[in-house]
């Protein structure tokens, strides 16, 4: 903000005070705070532009946040643990109570068809627990949570202990399963003519949402189960969307026609269809 005030005088004061500080880190007991002097070393003038300052920078902005997760950033309020019932286990680790299942969840269940990103599935994990939806199951080749990476678990961030999940080798019969216990199954999916997610009707009698392979999309037996094919609109270039980012579309728009979430903290008075335990 004040790179260009009172014709550089007070960048450049600001710039030597930064530089005396980075210098000042040399010997320092910490080795990255230690290795962070280098940069003042090389600041031989302090006449720079403002993308080279940044891009110098960098490292220290990085330093600075090692310790930081992505669900950290732009936090507007902590995570309501209190509110979903969650004890305290004395570690960092989430923990869901005993009290976490007796609270409603919405009437929508998350079919993952071999996706084969566990960072994708970590996302729609995070977004199943904002909406609170009943169950996902994680079919084929789908990463899971308990998998050896652990790419899954990091990218859902600890949601996958508020979410119920279940791995099934294949798809269909999932599908068999939730149509005979009263689901609707619809796949997400850019089949042509197929109506926008914003002018489908989802019926509030429970929503089973398909999801697809991010290349190859849904194979043409899985299509065929479905008793809807919805999309969600796209004007640029591309034809579809991430499939987390699909997920969280579609979900929010389901959540806005039952009113889910918008009187009380539990959503609306949807009826749910009963899921058979695992």
């Amino acid at each position: 903000r004040v790179w260009d005030e009172q014709g550089g005088v007070l960048r450049i004061a600001l710039l030597g005070a930064f530089r005396d500080a980075l210098v000042s880190l040399q010997g320092h007991k910490d080795k990255e705070c230690a290795a962070l002097a280098e940069l003042g070393v090389k600041m031989k003038s302090l006449d720079m532009d403002l993308r080279h300052f940044l891009v110098m920078a960098l490292p220290i902005e990085r330093q600075h946040t090692r310790g930081l997760r992505d669900d950290e950033f732009l936090v507007t309020r902590p995570d309501d643990l209190s509110a979903c019932g969650v004890a305290s286990s004395g570690s960092t680790a989430p923990v869901a109570s005993q009290n976490e299942e007796a609270r409603p969840r919405m009437p929508l269940v998350l079919v993952l068809d071999n996706l084969r990103s566990a960072f994708n599935v970590g996302a729609i994990f995070r977004t199943a627990e904002c909406l609170r939806v009943q169950r996902i199951y994680l079919c084929g080749y789908t990463a899971t949570p308990e998998d050896a990476k652990g790419q899954t678990a990091r990218a859902a961030m600890g949601a996958d202990v508020y979410v119920p999940w279940e791995y099934r080798p294949k798809t269909l019969p999932v599908l068999l399963e939730l149509r005979e216990v009263g689901m609707d199954i619809t796949g997400l999916e850019t089949v042509a003519d197929a109506p926008f997610v914003h002018r489908h009707a989802f019926p509030k009698s429970g929503v089973a949402l398909l999801l697809g392979n991010e290349r190859h999309g849904l194979e043409a037996d899985l299509l065929a189960a479905c008793s809807s094919i919805v999309r969600v609109p796209c004007r640029g270039v591309k034809n579809s969307l991430n499939v987390g980012i699909a997920t969280a579309v579609c979900g929010y728009e389901i959540a806005r026609q039952w009113g889910w979430g918008e009187d009380t903290p539990e959503g609306g008075d949807a009826p749910v269809a009963e899921i058979p335990p695992p």
